[in-house]
């Protein structure tokens, strides 16, 4: 095993240089963003090039003894760190090769000195020394060793990579900066839990229109995460991939209120900026735009390079309705039965006390949506009253990236209008790139056209601004899923589950990639979990229907479909789902007539041409017909 000399070494390969002593990447002389771990991790592997890295050897060696709660998260988050930095596809490595269940193993050819590009050619290459445990290596490793132990010029090399990057910086792009915001610190007699929440995620909301190309926010729901922790700034950082944190304190009693806040650098824990408001509890919105205007001021001057735009603007909106709009969101962040319908009703009396209010009304859209979408209104009536909300909110305000979202979920998942979903997607991202829900609701409409590439792409970023987020990961596995990949499919769904055991979406995943790896008592165990945390629904029934037909236990999947196709009813609807059984069974007529019964909240039926339950019928003239017909408005 190769390991690191002490030694001012630069590794040269595909056009990129890295400093081995530091961490620190180039590409042509200019500094390539790469977070502290992700850069150790990458000085490893190419340490050790051509051979496999085990992730346990990445864990000692790497995190070493430090306190690291989830390094399953922590390596993966620095694997997609150092793919981003080298224009990496996991799919068609040229740089970095994961191996499932084993590990990673850098594959570029290492340059010797006299192919080093130009800056650097006239120094001699690093000296990565190996240890008598390399003697076995393959070829490539043997050679690349070679070349490793030729001694090196530091201060010629560094020198010729200071003029490159001097003479290239007014050419690059700047730097990506992240800010993570920590949940507020409740410090009052009686603490509010809506406040709490309410507060931390429209401070974001407010930061993430700073400058969306300059600063990314992590959201809301990774955020959350650390309510109350005990853990470091550096600690912090490390698992968000944070650069900075704004740590935020309240305190409210005898209706005043009082907001601390202060920025932190994530990598040496300095205090950059801190101050202390204090108002009446009436004036809680002004001050939250107070608070977030001088905070962009602050990362304006501190963080971003001169010329990014900070500004930070609200309309004036009646107090009660925003502190009513507060205690919406955080019954809607429940996402169960109850919560929405309480938050449905929340976002009602906002309304009624400030009628313009166009956030209450997106809020309402989303809460109408997630209703339709968990089968708790089998009329589906909430489905238009979700796209009324959602244009109410653009009517007032067409700048709102949320209510952008909002009406292209509504026309993407009950297949309204596909080409008006796109427009409205593309036209939320374009007003807020930070907004979590338009990626990850993007990809699955991406995954829906076939586009499984792109989709990795969208959710992809939303897990980089919401790294902790169950719902992100499983819908990341969900497009692996699409992808064929079920390894990395189950993973992703693993690290879901890790964050939420209850997810019955993360357990799905799991029990679909298990049924197309045939690996079938785990399909069925985590199929059966699945129907068990969602009440019996429908969908989830049919697919353990399917996994039993597969595995051998017709007498058991025709129970299931016998007592589904009873249930079947419109307009909500599990036809997909029970064409897939049917086609699971062998009668691939009953699957043809229950693609044809597809109603309007059957949302399976979005995902029939990349859906691997329908592989075998997928060139039948009926099966194309049937998929051309996905998403087109309806005269």
């Amino acid at each position: 095993m190769a390991t690191l000399s002490n030694s001012k070494g630069v590794a040269s390969f595909g056009g990129f240089q890295l400093d081995v002593r530091s961490g620190e990447l180039r590409r042509g002389g200019v500094l390539v963003k790469l977070q502290p771990q992700p850069a150790k991790v990458l000085v490893l592997l190419v340490s050790r090039a051509g051979e496999i890295v085990t992730r346990a050897e990445v864990a000692e060696q790497v995190w070493g003894s430090e306190t690291f709660v989830d390094f399953e998260h922590g390596l993966n988050f620095a694997i997609r760190q150092i793919r981003a930095a080298l224009g990496d596809d996991a799919e068609q490595p040229r740089f970095l090769e994961t191996l499932p269940k084993r590990g990673y193993r850098f594959i570029a050819p290492l340059e010797p000195p006299e192919q080093a590009s130009p800056e650097v050619s006239e120094a001699a290459p690093s000296v990565i020394r190996p240890s008598s445990e390399g003697s076995n290596l393959p070829a490539r490793g043997v050679v690349v060793r070679r070349w490793l132990l030729a001694g090196i010029s530091a201060a010629v090399l560094l020198g010729a990579i200071f003029l490159a990057w001097r003479k290239l910086q007014l050419h690059s792009a700047p730097s990506v900066v992240v800010l993570a915001v920590l949940p507020f610190d409740d410090l009052s007699p009686k603490p509010e839990p809506y406040l709490v929440e309410g507060l931390t995620e429209e401070m974001i909301a407010q930061l993430t229109r700073i400058n969306p190309q300059g600063l990314k926010v992590i959201a809301r729901t990774s955020a959350m995460q650390y309510a109350q922790t005990k853990k470091s700034a550096r600690e912090i950082g490390q698992e968000l991939g944070a650069d900075y944190i704004l740590e935020n304190s309240i305190r409210h009693e005898d209706g005043r209120v009082r907001i601390t806040a202060q920025l932190v650098r994530t990598a040496d824990q300095t205090h950059l900026w801190a101050e202390t408001y204090e108002r009446e509890m009436l004036q809680l919105l002004p001050l939250e735009n107070e608070v977030a205007a001088n905070i962009a001021e602050q990362i304006h001057v501190r963080l971003l390079p001169a010329g990014a735009g900070s500004s930070v603007h609200a309309r004036p909106v009646d107090p009660d309705a925003h502190e009513l709009y507060l205690q919406g969101r955080h019954y809607f962040n429940q996402r169960s039965r109850d919560g929405l319908e309480k938050s449905i009703d929340l976002y009602k009396q906002a309304l009624v006390k400030d009628p313009s209010y166009a956030a209450a009304y997106a809020g309402l859209a989303d809460a109408y949506n997630l209703k339709a979408f968990y089968g708790f209104d089998p009329t589906m009536d909430a489905v238009s009253q979700a796209k009324i909300a959602a244009n109410k909110a653009l009517q007032i305000d067409d700048s709102m990236a949320a209510a952008h979202a909002a009406l292209g979920y509504t026309e993407f998942m009950w297949r309204e209008d596909w080409a008006a979903a796109e427009r409205e997607f593309d036209r939320a991202r374009e007003l807020d790139d930070n907004y979590v829900p338009a990626h990850q609701w993007f990809a699955l409409y991406l995954a829906a056209q076939g586009r499984t590439d792109e989709a990795l792409n969208q959710m992809q970023f939303a897990q980089k601004i919401d790294p902790l987020s169950p719902s992100v990961r499983a819908g990341l596995g969900y497009i692996y899923y699409f992808s064929c990949n079920y390894d990395e499919a189950e993973q992703q769904a693993r690290v879901a589950l890790q964050l939420n055991p209850n997810l019955m979406a993360a357990h799905a995943v799991q029990g679909w990639s298990f049924t197309e790896q045939k690996k079938f008592p785990e399909a069925i165990r985590e199929l059966k979990t699945a129907s068990d945390l969602s009440n019996g629904a429908l969908v989830y029934r049919s697919t353990l229907g399917r996994a039993y037909a597969l595995s051998g236990d017709v007498a058991a999947a025709k129970k299931i479909l016998t007592e589904v196709e009873a249930a079947q009813f419109e307009p909500r609807g599990v036809g997909t789902s029970l064409a897939a059984l049917y086609l699971a069974t062998g009668d691939s007529d009953r699957a043809f007539y229950w693609l044809g019964q597809t109603a309007p909240g059957d949302i399976q039926a979005n995902w029939l041409r990349v859906e691997p339950a329908f592989d075998s019928i997928r060139t039948d003239p009926r099966f194309v017909a049937i998929v051309g017909r996905l998403g087109v408005k309806k005269d």
